[in-house]
């Protein structure tokens, strides 16, 4: 009986040590921006891209996110961060834009909140104050700013 009960506190503890050694998160990478504009006072501490006062779009994406990466090139390919002022906000390791984020649905497009969609990418347009969720309709708005 003994040897069940120590053989059961061995196999509780080895699985509660892997449990915390997988639940700590990676630390910090270093990531090559894809997108760069020089000469702004001011830039995003995760990514060296411009903060702008007056943005087109609040652009909140995430590391490793395939949808977030469609959004990019797409950028990236026309040239749309030349044209339009577009603040880029890391949520996954970054607090600050996650608050921001957060802050932002809850005030402006609660509903996204309330039935559990708020995620990346999603965009934020400042003048007409309404979130847009998913890389093709941020695609179509940055389309039609463009024109």
């Amino acid at each position: 009986m003994l040897k069940k009960i120590i053989s059961f506190v061995v196999i509780a503890l080895v699985m509660f040590g892997f449990y915390k050694l997988l639940s700590i998160p990676p630390k910090n990478q270093t990531v090559v921006p894809s997108i760069n504009e020089s000469n702004t006072p001011k830039v995003d501490t995760y990514k060296d891209f411009p903060v702008y006062n007056n943005p087109d779009l609040v652009f909140y994406w995430g590391i490793g996110c395939p949808h977030c990466e469609n959004v990019e090139k797409w950028i990236t390919e026309n040239n749309a961060n030349q044209k339009l002022k577009i603040n880029f906000k890391e949520v996954y390791y970054n607090k600050d834009n996650q608050t921001d984020l957060y802050n932002t649905a809850n005030k402006y497009c609660p509903e996204i909140i309330s039935n559990g969609s708020i995620g990346v990418p999603t965009g934020f347009n400042p003048i007409d104050k309404k979130c847009i969720q998913g890389d093709i309709p941020i695609i179509d708005f940055l389309k039609q700013k463009i024109k």
